[in-house]
C-alpha cells in the first residue's frame, strides 16, 4: 500500500490501530524533518513497546534481523527503527527488502530520502509514505493542507489568504512553517482565526525567500532594489537560477519542443508561474538572458580578485541588466525580420558605423560591455 500525502497516511494509521498494523512501514521522505515525523507518528501507535533504533550508515541486515525476533521480558513485539536506510550498501539493502517480505516477528518502520530497492518489497508487504518523486508544487499544495490542518488542531482556523502570505514569507520549509503556525496560534489568543494581517506581524521574511524574490525582480520584472538589500554570494546563485530558466525555456520555444513536455525540463517552476515566463522570454528574447549569464560570470571574475568591492559589483550588474532590458529585443520575433529585409535591399556599403551596429548589436553590445564591466568595477573598487 502507498500514500502521497500525510493527511491519507495518518487516516490509515488510526483507522488500522490497534490490531491491524502493518508489519512494516517505509517513510519515503527527502526532508529529515517530515521523515522524522513520520516515523514519529507511525511509533505513537506501539506505546510501551521495546524499541530499538539504527541507522544506515552502521546498521547490518543481520542485526535487524536479530532485533526483530528478540522477545521481550516485558512482553510485546519488538518495533525495529532504522533511518537514513538508503545509507546502506547494495547487498545491505537488497537483504533488507527480501526481511520486509519475509514473515516478521515485530514491526520494521524504516525512513530514507529515497524508496530505492525498498519501495516495491515494503508496497507489497506493508505500507509505504512516499514524498519522494514529489514536485515542488504539489509540495506546496500539500504542505498548504498541513499547516490548515495544524491550525485547526490548534483550535484554529487559517484564513485562505494567509496561507499563501506564509509561503511567500517563509518557503516551503516543514519545519518553519509548523513553527510559525504555533506562534501564529499563540499571537492570536482567543481569536478563533489566523488573518493575513497577523502573518504579517509574526512571521518575519525568511532569507532565501527575500534573495529568491530579489532575484526574480532583477531578472523578469526589471526591478533596481536599493543598494545594500542582498548579500553578494547567496544572491548569485539565485540570479543565475533564473537566468538558466530564461534561456531553457527559449531553447525550448527554438527546438520545438512540445508544450507538454516543458515541465519535465523545467521540474522548479510551477505550471502556472511557467506560463507566464514564457510571455516574458518571448518579449526578452534568448540574447537578454545570456548576456545577463555573461555579465553574472564577469562580476563573479570581479570578485575573486578582490578589485571592487562586491555591493558596487551588483550595482553594476543590476545596472547593466536594466539597460540591457532596454535594449535587447527578441531577435526570433518580427524585429529580427525587419533587420533580414534592410540586409537584402541593401546595394553598397551602409554609412560608417551604422552596418557594424544592425548586424552585430549582441556581438559589439556585449564586447562594449565587457570593457565598461572591466573599467567600471575597477572605477568602483577606487
Amino acid at each position: 500500500m502507498r500514500y502521497l500525502s500525510l493527511r491519507a497516511f495518518r487516516k490509515h494509521l488510526a483507522s488500522a490501530a490497534p490490531d491491524h498494523l502493518c508489519r512494516c512501514y517505509l517513510a519515503a521522505i527527502p526532508d529529515d524533518y517530515e521523515r522524522g515525523a513520520a516515523i514519529r507518528d507511525v511509533l505513537s501507535y506501539f506505546p510501551g513497546r521495546p524499541r530499538m533504533s539504527f541507522n544506515g550508515t552502521e546498521a547490518a541486515c543481520r542485526d535487524l534481523s536479530e532485533a526483530l525476533s528478540s522477545p521481550s521480558l516485558f512482553g510485546g513485539d519488538p518495533v525495529v527503527v532504522l533511518d537514513e536506510a538508503e545509507k546502506m550498501g547494495k547487498k545491505e539493502l537488497a537483504a533488507l527488502a527480501e526481511l520486509a517480505m519475509a514473515p516478521l516477528y515485530g514491526y520494521l518502520v524504516c525512513g530514507a530520502r529515497t524508496k530505492g530497492v525498498l519501495g516495491a518489497a515494503f508496497e507489497k508487504a506493508g505500507v509505504v509514505f512516499d514524498l519522494s518523486e514529489e514536485k515542488p508544487w504539489e509540495k506546496e499544495k500539500r504542505l498548504a493542507e498541513q499547516i490548515a490542518d495544524q491550525a485547526q488542531s490548534l483550535g484554529k482556523r487559517l484564513a485562505s489568504d494567509a496561507g499563501p502570505l506564509l509561503f511567500e514569507r517563509i518557503g516551503p520549509d516543514p519545519a518553519l512553517l509548523d513553527s510559525e503556525i504555533e506562534k501564529l496560534a499563540c499571537f492570536v489568543g482567543t481569536r478563533p482565526t489566523i488573518e493575513r494581517s497577523d502573518v504579517f506581524r509574526v512571521s518575519a521574511l525568511s532569507r532565501a525567500s527575500a534573495l529568491w524574490q530579489i532575484a526574480e525582480g532583477i531578472v523578469w520584472e526589471g526591478e533596481i532594489p536599493p543598494p545594500g538589500d542582498s548579500p553578494f554570494h547567496g544572491l548569485v546563485p539565485a540570479l543565475r537560477s533564473q537566468l538558466q530558466i530564461g534561456l531553457k525555456i527559449s531553447e525550448l520555444s527554438a527546438s520545438g519542443t512540445p508544450r507538454s513536455e516543458w515541465s519535465g525540463h523545467l521540474p522548479k517552476v510551477w505550471p502556472k508561474l511557467l506560463d507566464k515566463r514564457i510571455g516574458q522570454v518571448a518579449k526578452l528574447g534568448s540574447r537578454y538572458f545570456q548576456h545577463g549569464l555573461d555579465l553574472l560570470f564577469q562580476i563573479e571574475i570581479l570578485s575573486r580578485t578582490g578589485s571592487s568591492s562586491e555591493e558596487a559589483l551588483l550595482d553594476l550588474f543590476r545596472m547593466s541588466l536594466y539597460h540591457a532590458r532596454l535594449g535587447f529585443v527578441n531577435f526570433d520575433s518580427a524585429r529580427q525580420g525587419q533587420i533580414e529585409a534592410k540586409r537584402s535591399d541593401r546595394r553598397g556599403p551602409a554609412p560608417s558605423g551604422q552596418s557594424e551596429e544592425e548586424d552585430r548589436f549582441g556581438e559589439v553590445t556585449a564586447s562594449q560591455n565587457s570593457q565598461n564591466l572591466t573599467a567600471r568595477g575597477i572605477h568602483h573598487a577606487r
